[in-house]
């Protein structure tokens, strides 16, 4: 892994400053960047002697071209004014900016992903990524519902990767008041050969009695190398439903946290992911329970072909006032080939007694006699595999729970599987 250098630019408190300012950001945002990029240089390069990264093979990203960030954010941010009628905004950061600067001031990277703040990004031990997002942050969108407000039709933003090697920073902030319900998508796609990096962050608030629904698909060149970030903050009898799909990229390491604050509340976190070749997907899951008689609830399923490799790692912890807790997680992958890999690492941590905490996790290839029974119904060798992982892949799939997103999603599953023979 190429390391930054104190003489890169944009890695510098002059460089971040000059590029807060070509963007007329206010002082508060800039003073924020530049406690992330203390951060950033503060912390180590994760290496093979931290144990969330041994797996992780970063020696093809090259952090100094990565950050030069030239040309616009590639982002398409479907116009929407539900949010505005309602008193509320949807729109990019920019945009948030000129008219709803007090809300981002308050929650920018202040309550999921406090900048420069050490301790609790060494947590996870994606700190130093997750620094640099906000050092380099350069757009994102933001979604705010005032207290009370049900929106039915999603919101939809999409990120695309720039030329080269260059890097994309999107910071994205969601915000439910109490009883408020949304529905997000959030995709980054671009096209099959691109390389370049992607570090995404988006930090996500659900308050009291509030629903959301967040999609996130990744789907970016088969060069790309993928580090982000999704945290949420459920308050009492908040729900959220988390559904994530994973399918390109040369190289993944994503970090998916819930943290339950307040009594009641719930998170659903779905997942899928699938490898061809030789991809990493490296997902770590992070299920934390702060107060009483809440709930979570996690599955991701995969699928490998060829020398392909992935690891889930999951976590569910109990603080010590988490009596109550109802949470579990299970990961199951199919290995199409001798050749795929996968490491399955649930965790628990518990420091409450009166708790339901459950883990599962399988890995194996597709039951030789399914696959018999199609075969001998007639059905072609590949129809049938095909038949048995969209059965695999379907309860997943479903709870995406949006069509716009499922038909879509469905027809990449398509490729990878067409991709693999």
């Amino acid at each position: 892994m190429s390391t930054a250098s104190a003489l890169s630019p944009a890695l510098t408190a002059e460089g971040v400053k000059a590029y807060s300012k070509q963007r007329n950001e206010p002082a508060w945002l800039t003073e924020r960047r530049l406690k992330a990029l203390e951060t950033f240089h503060a912390l180590p390069l994760p290496g093979k002697t931290d144990e969330l990264w041994r797996r992780v093979d970063l020696h093809e990203l090259e952090l100094e071209p990565a950050a030069e960030r030239t040309g616009p954010l590639p982002a398409h941010i479907r116009p929407s004014d539900a949010a505005a009628k309602a008193g509320g905004f949807w729109g990019s950061l920019e945009e948030a900016l000129k008219s709803h600067a007090g809300l981002l001031k308050d929650k920018w990277a202040t309550e999921v992903y406090p900048a420069g703040a050490p301790e609790s990004l060494l947590e996870r031990k994606g700190g130093k990524f997750h620094a640099l997002n906000q050092a380099l942050c350069d757009g994102g969108y933001v979604l705010h519902v005032p207290k009370g407000v049900k929106l039915e039709k999603p919101f939809w933003a999409e990120f695309g990767t720039r030329s080269g090697k260059d890097g994309i920073y999107p910071h994205n902030l969601i915000v439910l008041e109490e009883g408020a319900e949304a529905v997000v998508f959030e995709g980054y796609c671009s096209k099959p050969d691109d390389a370049g990096f992607c570090n995404p962050q988006t930090e996500i608030i659900v308050g009291r009695d509030a629903k959301l629904r967040y999609i996130l698909l990744q789907d970016l060149g088969r060069e790309c190398i993928n580090i982000g970030a999704q945290q949420v903050r459920v308050h009492a009898h908040g729900h959220c439903t988390f559904a994530s799909a994973h399918l390109g990229a040369k190289l993944t390491q994503d970090f998916m946290e819930c943290e339950m604050v307040e009594p009641y509340g719930e998170a659903i976190l779905y997942g899928l992911y699938y490898g061809l070749q030789a991809q990493q997907q490296h997902l770590t899951t992070y299920q934390r329970h702060i107060a009483p008689n809440c709930k979570s609830d996690l599955m991701y399923k995969g699928a490998l072909n060829h020398a392909s490799r992935a690891c889930w790692r999951g976590m569910i912890r109990l603080e010590h006032g988490a009596q109550k807790t109802d949470a579990y997680q299970q990961n199951r992958t199919l290995l199409l080939s001798d050749d795929a890999r996968v490491h399955s690492i649930p965790g628990l941590e518990i420091l409450a007694n009166d708790v339901r905490c459950t883990h599962g996790a399988t890995a194996g290839q597709i039951d030789p006699t399914m696959l018999f029974y199609l075969l001998s119904r007639g059905i072609s060798e590949f129809q049938a595999r095909k038949m048995i992982m969209d059965g695999f892949f379907e309860e997943v799939i479903l709870k995406f729970g949006l069509e716009e997103a499922i038909a879509p999603l469905r027809a990449k599953i398509d490729a990878k599987i067409a991709g693999q023979h």
